[in-house]
């Protein structure tokens, strides 16, 4: 009888724990939207203020926009192509269609970026990209802020790698 009693309570805490464990990503990922979405906004005002002078301090490695897996990037709306990627310097200026390497790489720029700020100033998007330092793509969640600088169009943006699968929250 003890035993199927502390089986009981062990499958009852092995309950208690999965939704939990759930719940502490939803809140994970809650706090990194915030987050990348505060980042954002900060450096479209400094670009707004500083004009070309914020793009140094944007694509600073040693700066606030370059956190871990989170990074600013300046991406043209004419072209696709990242004007700022600290992250992935090797693509500043390549337009979205001669990205190197991955199969899907070369479409999310000019299709997914672009696409999701055509008829409006801000997005949330999901796509595949890969993490700094790594090859394989990960899932990546972005906020994307399109603004007018100097008359162009430009988008400013950020994103994480969500903690787990389900993040959609539009």
């Amino acid at each position: 009888m003890k035993r199927g009693f502390v089986v009981a309570v062990i499958l009852f805490f092995c309950f208690l724990s999965c939704p939990l464990r759930f719940l502490t990503a939803y809140d994970d990922n809650a706090q990194k939207r915030d987050f990348v979405q505060a980042l954002v906004d900060e450096a479209t005002e400094l670009i707004k203020t500083k004009g070309e002078e914020a793009l140094s301090i944007i694509r600073s490695k040693d700066g606030k926009f370059y956190t871990q897996d989170t990074y600013v990037f300046i991406t043209s709306a004419e072209t696709g192509a990242d004007i700022v990627n600290p992250a992935f310097e090797e693509i500043e200026g390549v337009p979205a269609g001669d990205y190197p390497d991955s199969a899907s790489d070369n479409w999310i720029a000019q299709q997914i970026i672009v696409g999701a700020v055509k008829d409006k100033d801000t997005a949330w998007v999901e796509y595949y990209w890969q993490k700094p330092g790594e090859t394989a793509p990960s899932k990546k969640v972005s906020y994307l802020r399109k603004i007018t600088v100097n008359g162009k169009e430009r988008i400013i943006g950020a994103g994480f790698y969500p903690e787990d699968a389900e993040v959609s929250q539009e």
